[in-house]
C-alpha cells in the first residue's frame, strides 16, 4: 500500500509539473521575461512553503540542523531555478510534450548514474537492462514528437 500511495504522489508531482511548467510559459508569455516569470514562480512557492511551516501543517521543522547540511545540497534551489527558467524559454519551441520528455529522458540518464554510483548520499541501485531500456524508449518518444512536428510543416 506504502509503494501505491508513493506512485500516485509521484504520478501527482509529474502532473503538477506539466500545469506549472504551461502556467509558467503563460506568465513568461504575459511578462514577455522568462526570468521575471521564474523568480515569480519562486517567490509564490517560497511564500506558500513559508505559510506552511509557520501553520505547522506538517508538523514542527527543524531548522536547528541547517548549519550541518553541505554546501552542495543549496545547489537545489539554483538548479531549479535555472530548470523553470529554461522550461519557459523552451516550452514555446518544441512544445510541453516534447519538452516534458526530454526533460523526463535527461532526468532519467542522470538518476541512473546517480543511482548506479550513490551519490549525493542516495541508496545504490545498480543498473540493469529495464532501466537502460526505459531511457531508450523516453529518446524514441522524443524523435516521435519531432517526427510528428516535421510531419506538420514546424521547424525549430
Amino acid at each position: 500500500m506504502d509503494m501505491l500511495i508513493a506512485l500516485i504522489g509521484a504520478g501527482s508531482g509529474g502532473s503538477f509539473l506539466a500545469l506549472g511548467a504551461a502556467a509558467n510559459t503563460r506568465l513568461r508569455k504575459t511578462l514577455q521575461s522568462s526570468i521575471a516569470a521564474a523568480a515569480i514562480n519562486f517567490m509564490v512557492g517560497s511564500l506558500t512553503l513559508t505559510l506552511l511551516i509557520l501553520l505547522g501543517i506538517f508538523g514542527s521543522q527543524n531548522l536547528d540542523r541547517l548549519s550541518q547540511v553541505p554546501w552542495w545540497a543549496f545547489l537545489s534551489g539554483l538548479l531549479g531555478a535555472v530548470y523553470v527558467t529554461l522550461n519557459t524559454i523552451i516550452i514555446p519551441k518544441l512544445g510541453l510534450t516534447t519538452t516534458a520528455l526530454a526533460v523526463v529522458c535527461s532526468q532519467m540518464s542522470g538518476s541512473l548514474l546517480i543511482d548506479q554510483w550513490g551519490w549525493f548520499g542516495v541508496t545504490p541501485h545498480p543498473i540493469n537492462a529495464s532501466r537502460i531500456v526505459a531511457i531508450v524508449l523516453l529518446l524514441i518518444a522524443v524523435a516521435l514528437t519531432q517526427f510528428d512536428r516535421r510531419d506538420r510543416g514546424n521547424t525549430l
